[in-house]
């Protein structure tokens, strides 16, 4: 043999290979022969299942052929319509199990085939010799009923006419008249029981009656028609017994023998598929013993070269394999092996055997290397350890530093909440205009504060994963309200202009987070206004609806600005915490560099997110999404119900127009838009149900359009005015002037109707002027329940303004002490956060002590809804947030204490 075919042989993958295919062509050939003992099975117990079939539908043919002849005996007897239709029933059957019993037998069968036509013949006979029944009878009926009947009632009004004369004469009339009685009943029994001594009786009776009329005297006339209707009578009688005896053959004989013969060809039938049946079950059990014998030889010879593969297995690889092992194990164990078996077996054991010679001699060199190995494992051991402590030092210095943050910002909080109440205080008091600038001024700084304050504690709750977002129900208009107020001012102070835009069609209510979706608004829009030098802020809102959800809303606003902008290693982390775009910016405009991070987790907390793109010395645009709902009803941002205008006429400097067209859209009348050059072309088109705006950027464009404006006022046309932020004079001298409605930016949907529904004729000195409301003066008898000395004097001095009495308690055990003493107090204002005993803890007490009805409100600097519920849980009837404001303060208080009636002058 070639030496390559050698090494194969030896190969012990080879043999094992050879080995795993003939167990392989084993299992083949078993499961070959399975597979064909299956199909011989279902190919038999399919032919056995058939004859069953057939067997059964015979029985039921047999069944229903003795069903039918029982059925046309009743039909005979009683000619009932009901068992026509169950004979109709019973046939149809019979039919479909025939047309059945065909589909199911051989086409080469031609003994069984010709068995069933025969059948089916012999069906289609009996068929129609009923029908045949059917007609006889319903003969018979008529001709006794209509014919035989009627003729016999004749002859009786006949006999009734004869005028007797002498006895003898009625003796004979008489005798006549029972003899055609007699043939009448016999006739009625004839009917219920054809047999023929009804028909003797009748034709004797008959020829009686017939013989006794004709001994009287009757007129020529008369005779003849007494003598013509009883042939009638005899013929009618006649054919009654031929119809009869007609039917009765076809039910009594041949519909019999059809129905017998039937029966004999269903027996041979039976007969046939009952021997068919013990055939097939006898070649599935030979079958069935063929394929077990064929299956043990299979299993034994299977076994058999099992077990002598197995021996083959044990000798050729396990048992070498188990001793290679064992010198592995001492090889492992470091100890000294004197031989190693197999090194000289050509196949893969040999190669094992020789690798376990290299491993022995690598063992001995690995043992000097584990020795420096075990020194710089102690080495790392040691680096791990101090690796851990480090890491444990990293994530207390972080957990403190969070901890840290929200205590000072708490800390922090308490004297501004006194400030800034002093500040609003201070703001009530009379003060000349140079100390209300400087009072203005003051208050912007400690607002500024508070943000930065709130977005330290803000940031340390992120951290530590405590900040949660809320789901109410909110008014947008309120939420924009909010946020033009605080970024107006600055804008104006910066001299820029700041262009508002709403979707018209955005639900003025939502379901969210107001305070955060504010939150992150005012971020990114004081942001735009600190690093713009000049230009402007365009600040975009737009919506549309979560796909795969009923009520879902995505908004989206842009906040665009004309600033100093970011290059692209700046945007790679300006939602950094504590980063801004780099160092020059944080000492030329300040601040943390919490905003933006900040920002980017509350928006990811709503199912938003946050994008920039940005110019260098061009400007920034930011992008932010919140995922929201809406309310099953809630009306558009913008809403308006014009009374009687006719149409709105728009006259701007193209294509810089101050009002987004698309509000313009959204408006429910006939809108008109034309250069401001047009307005005087078009102040003859312009009625005086309809309004117009116009768009005035500076005092030019103002003196331009002076006469214009002059001749809409004197026909007594309504208009108003719409300005950029920027000149910030410019409106307050058009009201003035004018007297008419001035629309400046930046603007809501909600100020834009309210312009539009104004009343124009109004006094600009009133227009102007400040009218302080006075605070309401209420009844009762307040506990303060504060810590702090400051805010004891802030909130004290807003009880005193409110005609309030009151009491001071220093913490939460003073407060228990007081109301338990000197139970006369009308509510209780409770400081959430103090020592000895906070707010919770005292408030739970009071509750315990017996005063279930005691009006308590808590007062916090915790604005989180979860800081409401666990107020209201610990007890408490309301909740205000710190920093307290008289306004606030005074809507609380009137909910609960009645207010003062008027001091009365004299």
């Amino acid at each position: 043999m070639p030496d390559w075919f050698l090494l194969v042989i030896r190969s012990l993958r080879v043999q094992v290979f050879l080995v795993l295919g003939v167990l392989v062509g084993l299992l083949i050939w078993q499961g070959f022969l399975a597979r064909q003992a299956q199909n011989e099975y279902q190919q038999s117990l399919s032919q056995g299942q058939q004859a069953v079939l057939k067997v059964n539908l015979v029985r039921e043919l047999e069944r229903d052929v003795l069903d039918l002849q029982r059925n046309v005996l009743i039909f005979k007897e009683t000619a009932s319509p009901s068992v026509v239709s169950r004979f109709d029933l019973i046939m149809a059957n019979i039919k479909a199990n025939l047309a059945a019993l065909t589909q199911m037998v051989d086409n080469n069968d031609n003994e069984e085939l010709q068995r069933i036509a025969n059948m089916q013949s012999h069906l289609n006979d009996y068929q129609v010799n009923f029908s045949a029944v059917v007609m006889d009878r319903s003969r018979r009926k008529e001709v006794f009923e209509d014919d035989l009947l009627l003729e016999m009632d004749e002859l009786f009004r006949l006999l009734e006419r004869y005028q007797w004369k002498t006895p003898q004469q009625q003796l004979t009339l008489t005798e006549a008249k029972f003899y055609l009685s007699r043939a009448k009943t016999s006739a009625f029994r004839y009917v219920l029981s054809p047999e023929n001594q009804y028909v003797e009786a009748f034709q004797q009776a008959i020829s009686v009656a017939r013989q006794q009329t004709s001994e009287l005297a009757w007129s020529a006339e008369l005779r003849d028609t007494i003598d013509h209707t009883f042939e009638d009578v005899e013929n009618d009688f006649f054919q009654l017994t031929q119809i009869t005896r007609g039917y009765l053959y076809l039910v009594n004989v041949v519909m019999a023998g059809s129905a017998n013969e039937f029966l004999y060809l269903a027996k041979q039938l039976n007969s046939l598929e009952t021997q068919r049946l013990i055939e097939a079950n006898t070649h599935i059990k030979q079958g069935l013993e063929k394929t077990n014998r064929q299956m043990l030889w299979s299993s034994v010879l299977s076994i058999t070269i099992a077990a002598l593969i197995a021996l083959f297995f044990g000798y050729r690889v396990m048992l070498p394999i188990k001793r290679i092992t064992s010198v592995f194990n001492k090889l492992a164990d470091d100890e000294n092996i004197d031989k190693i078996p197999g090194r000289s077996r050509q196949d893969e054991i040999g190669e094992l055997s020789r690798a376990a010679a290299v491993f022995h001699h690598k063992n001995q060199q690995t043992e000097e290397l584990l020795s420096r190995a075990q020194e710089l494992n102690s080495r790392q051991i040691a680096m791990n350890q101090e690796l851990s402590l480090a890491k444990r030092k990293a994530e207390q210095a972080t957990q403190s530093k969070s901890m840290f943050l929200a205590n000072m910002s708490h800390e922090i909080r308490t004297p501004m909440n006194g400030i800034i109440g002093l500040l609003d205080l201070l703001g009530n008091t009379p003060l000349n205009d140079e100390q209300r600038e400087f009072l203005k001024k003051l208050s912007l700084s400690s607002q500024i504060l508070m943000s930065l304050i709130n977005d330290i504690l803000d940031f340390s709750k992120i951290e530590a994963g405590k900040l949660h977002i809320e789901t109410i129900e909110f008014s947008v208009q309120s939420l924009f309200d909010n946020l033009l107020a605080n970024i107006t001012t600055r804008a104006r102070e910066k001299n820029l202009n700041v262009h508002f835009f709403v979707e018209p069609t955005l639900p003025s209510l939502l379901n969210g987070d107001p305070l955060r979706i504010n939150q992150v608004l005012l971020n990114l829009c004081t942001n735009a206004i600190k690093f713009t030098r000049n230009g402007a802020i365009d600040i975009r809102l737009e919506h549309q609806p979560i796909p795969d959800t009923e009520h879902g809303v995505q908004i989206r606003v842009d906040v665009t600005d004309t600033g100093i902008g970011m290059n692209e290693t700046q945007l790679a982390t300006i939602f950094d915490s504590f980063t801004q775009a780099d160092g020059s910016t944080s000492r030329t405009y300040g601040g943390t560099g919490l905003g933006l991070a900040i920002v980017k987790n509350l928006t990811e907390l709503m199912g938003g997110g946050v994008a920039v793109t940005s110019t260098p010395n061009v400007g920034s645009t930011f992008s932010v999404t919140f995922s929201l709902s809406r309310p099953d009803k809630s009306p558009a941002v913008l809403q308006w119900k014009p009374t009687d205008k006719k149409t709105l006429w728009y006259f701007c400097k193209q294509p810089d127009a101050l009002l987004d067209t698309r509000y313009l859209d959204a408006l429910p009348v006939e809108v008109k838009q034309f250069p401001q050059a047009e307005l005087g072309n078009r102040c003859e088109d312009i009625d005086e149900r309809d309004e117009v705006i116009i768009d005035i950027q500076d005092l030019e464009q103002h003196l331009a359009l002076k006469a214009q404006i002059e001749t809409l006022q004197q026909r007594s046309i309504h208009f108003l005015f719409v300005t950029d932020t920027q000149p910030l004079n410019l409106g307050q001298l058009l009201a003035k002037k004018w007297h008419t409605a001035v629309l400046s930016h930046p603007f809501t949907p909600n100020q834009l109707v309210q312009a539009l529904d104004r009343n124009l004729q109004t006094d600009s000195s009133a227009e102007l002027a400040i009218i302080e409301r006075p605070s309401k003066q209420l009844e009762g008898h307040v506990l303060l329940v504060e810590d702090n000395a400051i805010n004891q004097l802030v909130a004290g001095q807003m009880l005193t303004r409110l005609g309030l009495t009151f009491d001071v308690a220093e913490d939460g055990q003073q407060a228990v002490t007081k109301i338990v003493n000197s139970p006369h107090y009308s509510i209780v204002l409770m400081d959430i956060q103090m020592p000895n005993m906070d707010g919770y803890q005292a408030t739970r007490m009071i509750r315990e002590r017996g005063f279930p009805d005691l009006l308590i409100c808590g007062l916090s600097a915790n604005a989180m809804q979860e800081d409401k519920d666990k107020a209201l849980a610990a007890g408490m009837n309301d909740y205000l947030t710190k920093p307290i404001k008289l306004v606030q303060l005074e809507a609380l208080l009137s909910k609960y204490l009645p207010q003062s009636p008027p001091v009365e002058t004299s």
